[in-house]
């Protein structure tokens, strides 16, 4: 085998641990040389009939195999410098039926069998239906959410069990814990679930995040077993709540069963020394750009424990890709997060992308694209006619530049009636995108100072919860934003305190509203009915939006359909303020009333209309003449 670089093998191998693989239970036979065959089984009656087997173990490229099933043929071996892997495509026939057929393989006069099963198909699978702009959605970090099951916050073989006294390590969250908490996320109004990733991650620090997957066939021990995952999806689909997976393309983590012994040479990105990439994601829209940059943006690793993959080798692409198609089809998922998209080379990552979208046509793709202006954000999102002929199959695209307005807006009053209000001028830019329906909005994530940080005043924080409900696009919800969520500024795990009445011992269970502080109940009650309101109102899932230049501190919207007719007033005065309806006649007409969604208050829309300070007013027209 031709070595792979030995300084960054040596880089890989500090962080690996004592191996505690997964693999596929093997027939007893005369020799014991598979350790691994993924995927773990497969399906009959997909789109693309080409199934990629991995095998692993001691000199498995000399082995000869055969299989011997109707419907099901080898039709490619692939080898690679490593002699411990063989690589074998196989075809399976529409007509193929389910079952358990055999792989053998033989070495000389010694010879071991393989059961590998292919399953039926869930009917009708291929045509789920996908998360959309119709869409709240919440997302959530399993560790940190709530402990269903406390038998497996610390698992044998595995380096982190449970510390709650530090937040850089485990806290014990689980699916378990989800699973209770379904209910609670149906009543706030939630109908799309995003969890970071459940995948097996072994690392011997930070693991609770699993951004850094060690087996891509496993659910996390700590965080609960396969067949949970799958029950997840099913307690959440019984509410009405969707699961979206969160796909990571760009790195595994340093202590995957790979580690012991890589694929391949060309399986990691290498370099002569650790190079980390140089994390500048406008080298791609950058028409001056260099190779250079952009070479360090995909090819240099995110971090040191988490080796940088190589998706232009095909065998590894044909992996992960499949590896991603297990879950969505073995746990009914219904919507895909990428994360680190521009981390990847962009062309490939699309190529990825649309292989899973074609096995799944109404599949819905939201990519994290952390740029700065909304012209590169839109270049991301599908169907922009890119100069360039760029597609990349995303559908969906999140918008940074406008988490950075919502924490920042409703602390300044100066700005807010010239050309730069940061809401009118962000708005005005909506012209760069292909569909504004399917931008995600967000005040923050499990990587950003949590809207707490931003806001001490609750009236001021609601403002950004009204903001991120009613404008284009659907909200992201990050656990705990629903009670105003303590965090750190400026420190990852201050992002990532755990949720009150999730664990036991817990003090107090805000869950609950007997649990809850009179401000928490207060901001959950007025996210509930933003969110139940938009849930029943396609005006804000899709309706027009049109904006009003900003005058003396108050900015108006309007979201509009053929039936219906929100007017969204935003006062950033600290003091009340009138305003006259007359230069809104645009939109208002002939209305005469309107109702405050959250107060249920009549408000006479035919003079002035008095907003006080610090609030933001959503109100549905009507009782026209």
């Amino acid at each position: 085998m031709n070595k792979i670089n030995n300084v960054i093998l040596a880089i890989i191998l500090t962080s690996l641990l004592p191996l505690n693989v997964h693999s596929q239970k093997v027939a007893q036979g005369g020799f014991k040389g598979l350790q691994h065959i993924e995927p773990t089984n497969w399906w009959t009656g997909m789109k693309n009939p080409e199934l990629q087997l991995m095998l692993h173990g001691t000199d498995m490229a000399s082995s000869e195999l055969s299989i011997d099933y109707p419907g099901v043929s080898v039709t490619q071996i692939k080898r690679t410098d490593n002699p411990n892997y063989l690589f074998v495509y196989l075809n399976i026939t529409p007509e193929t039926r389910p079952g358990i057929f055999k792989i053998i393989l033989k070495k000389g006069r010694k010879k071991q069998v393989v059961n590998y099963e292919l399953k039926e198909r869930t009917p009708n699978s291929a045509n789920r239906e996908s998360f959309s702009e119709k869409d709240n959605v919440y997302l959530l970090m399993p560790d940190r959410f709530a402990n269903g099951n406390s038998l497996n916050d610390s698992v044998k073989g595995y380096h982190q069990g449970v510390n709650r006294s530090n937040l850089s390590h485990r806290q014990g969250g689980d699916i378990e814990g989800i699973i209770g908490k379904i209910p609670y996320l149906a009543d706030l109004g939630i109908t799309a679930l995003w969890t970071t990733p459940l995948f097996d991650n072994n690392d011997t620090n930070y693991s609770y995040h699993h951004y850094g997957c060690t087996d891509y066939y496993k659910i996390d021990p700590r965080l609960g077993k396969n067949e949970d995952y799958l029950r997840l999806s099913q307690t959440a689909g019984n509410h009405g709540i969707k699961m979206i997976i969160d796909v990571v393309p760009n790195h595994c983590g340093g202590s995957h069963w790979w580690m012991k012994d890589v694929p391949s040479s060309d399986w990691f990105n290498v370099w002569n020394t650790y190079t980390s990439s140089n994390y500048r994601m406008t080298a791609w829209t950058d028409p001056h750009a260099s190779e250079t940059d952009r070479y360090k943006l995909t090819h240099g690793w995110f971090a040191p424990n988490m080796p940088d993959l190589n998706l232009s080798n095909p065998l590894l692409f044909d992996y992960l890709k499949q590896a991603y198609i297990f879950w969505i089809e073995y746990a009914q998922i219904a919507g895909i997060r990428v994360d680190t998209y521009p981390y990847n080379d962009i062309k490939t990552a699309a190529r990825f992308i649309q292989t899973i979208r074609d096995e799944y046509p109404n599949m819905n793709v939201v990519g994290e694209c952390w740029v700065k202006t909304p012209a590169e954000t839109a270049y991301y999102q599908s169907g922009n006619n890119n100069k360039d002929g760029f597609d990349s199959r995303l559908q969906s695209v999140m918008d940074f530049m406008l988490k950075d307005k919502l924490q920042e807006a409703f602390k300044e009053n100066e700005g807010w009636d010239t050309g730069t209000a940061k809401f009118y001028s962000h708005f005005a830019q909506d012209f760069v995108y292909p569909n504004t329906n399917l931008i995600m909005n967000f005040v923050d994530n499990h990587d950003i100072d949590r809207l707490s940080t931003a806001y001490k005043n609750v009236n001021e924080y609601k403002m950004a919860l009204a903001m991120l409900v009613t404008v284009r696009g659907y909200p992201q919800i990050y656990y705990g934003n629903e009670i105003m969520l303590e965090g750190i500024s400026g420190d990852y795990q201050g992002h990532r305190f755990t949720f009150p009445g999730g664990w036991k011992n817990d003090k107090r269970d805000a869950f609950t509203p007997a649990g809850r502080t009179k401000e928490e109940n207060e901001v959950f009650d007025y996210l509930k009915k933003l969110l139940h309101y938009r849930k029943n109102n396609p005006v804000l899932q899709n309706g027009k939006m049109m904006q009003f230049i900003p005058e003396n501190g108050v900015y108006v919207f309007f979201r509009y359909n053929d039936e219906k007719t929100v007017m969204v007033i935003t006062n950033n005065n600290d003091h009340a303020t009138v305003l006259d309806t007359k230069r809104f006649a645009e939109r208002i007409k002939d209305c005469e009333m309107g109702v405050e969604v959250t107060s249920k208050q009549a408000v006479d829309m035919k003079n002035q209309v008095e907003i006080p300070g610090k609030t933001v007013l959503v109100l549905e027209l009507g009782f026209w003449r």
